[in-house]
């Protein structure tokens, strides 16, 4: 159990460490833009990393069937027999 705590928090560590250094790089563009009137990206990297974690997890939807029972399975037998 101590093992997966001290996992826990390293995970957590290094994940502060990214977000900490990707908003240092971003403000570094932002400044670096402003001055040679560029653009930057609106978002940070953590809203991007959350909308992901909150993307994958969420199941795919299922696509709905629109085969009648009879032609599912015809379908299988035929896949059977090739």
């Amino acid at each position: 159990m101590g093992y997966l705590v001290s996992k826990v928090h390293l995970l957590a560590r290094e994940e502060q460490y990214r977000a900490y250094i990707a908003t240092c790089a971003q403000l570094i563009a932002e400044s670096t833009a402003k001055f040679a009137g560029g653009k930057t990206l609106k978002q940070s990297y953590m809203d991007i990393i959350q909308r992901q974690s909150k993307q994958a997890a969420r199941p795919p939807k299922a696509k709905k069937e629109e085969r009648s029972p009879e032609q599912i399975a015809a379908d299988i037998l035929d896949a059977l027999h090739k």
